[in-house]
């Protein structure tokens, strides 16, 4: 049976079985149930932001007006479930070069079985008004940024109001860089339903051009970035295994090869060190099992140098 089929009760004994047997748990890839609700969320949100109706995009045309503007049009009041609910206008941070985050909304809920703890961002440019490219991408990151938190939230709510189990959610953000050439959000996700699971959503725009970037918009066409990126982390998850048993990743996994992380994705999650080092964001089980906890891996710039753009 897949982990997707697992009902809750049989989620909780795996994870006891998981728990007292290490091989156990290395032979389990994904807690179906939990990374299957949050990816929902976010394919719904994506599908939502595509569709996105004439309405939508005359109301996120208004966030090209300046910072506290784009917080004030924002902000959204919902629901209280009947615990302390509090939401609150964050501070501006300090001025960044071309781009800040805001925290726009603050979300807390707490009882005797759910507990949350949800800061919502913003992007601002201080200057988008006057660029439209740069308007456009603010606007498109803002809206699914929005809509991904308000679906995790809706879910949260709705089953801490049936109040049959237990869950929490916390959503933090961070800039994670912030040079001459990119901006880079962080947006780090944690659900937890007896087990939890760790995921991150990272937005990066490129500074030059005011767009949004996906990783393999950093190299030149045909370059076979991807190949080169995925056999540099692949050799790394190797030696991490080699130095210390108890680590392990999908990697040369023979029992099923299925399993093996095949390379990046289109959308993987990545942004630049202080060093210019490329650092690729892994979410919980995503190439790993639980117990090792979302992965990050670091790939020296003289690696990718000569490739981009």
């Amino acid at each position: 049976m897949r982990m997707g089929e697992f009902n809750n009760v049989e989620y909780r004994d795996t994870e006891e079985r998981i728990l007292s047997g290490r091989e156990d748990y290395r032979r389990i890839p994904v807690p179906g149930e939990m990374r299957d609700r949050l990816e929902a969320g976010i394919a719904r949100a994506e599908a939502e932001r595509k569709r996105g109706t004439e309405k939508e995009k005359r109301k996120r045309i208004r966030f090209r007006a300046a910072a506290v503007a784009v917080a004030a049009a924002l902000f959204v009041v919902l629901p209280n479930t009947g615990a302390d609910v509090a939401h609150a206008m964050g501070s501006l941070p300090v001025v960044g070069k071309l781009f800040q985050a805001v925290t726009f909304r603050d979300y807390q809920y707490e009882s005797d079985r759910f507990d949350a703890d949800v800061e919502v961002p913003q992007i601002v440019a201080d200057d988008a008004a006057d660029d439209a490219e740069k308007a456009e991408t603010v606007e498109q990151i803002n809206f699914d940024i929005e809509k991904v938190t308000n679906q995790l939230i809706e879910e949260f709510q709705a089953s801490a109001e049936l109040g049959e189990s237990y869950g929490t959610l916390e959503i933090h953000h961070e800039t994670v860089t912030d040079d001459e050439n990119y901006f880079t959000l962080k947006l780090s996700i944690y659900q937890g339903a007896g087990s939890g699971y760790e995921s991150y959503k990272l937005y990066t725009i490129d500074k030059r051009t005011g767009k949004q970037v996906q990783i393999g918009d950093l190299f030149r066409e045909g370059s076979d970035y991807n190949e080169l990126l995925s056999e540099n982390i692949k050799d790394q998850m190797r030696a991490k295994m080699t130095e210390d048993e108890n680590n392990i990743y999908w990697v040369d996994y023979s029992d099923v090869p299925e399993w093996n992380w095949k390379g990046l994705k289109e959308d993987q999650n990545f942004y630049f060190d202080e060093a210019g080092n490329l650092v690729v964001v892994f979410d919980e089980y995503e190439v790993a099992p639980g117990y090792m906890g979302a992965q990050e891996f670091t790939v020296e710039r003289s690696v990718f140098e000569e490739i981009l753009k």
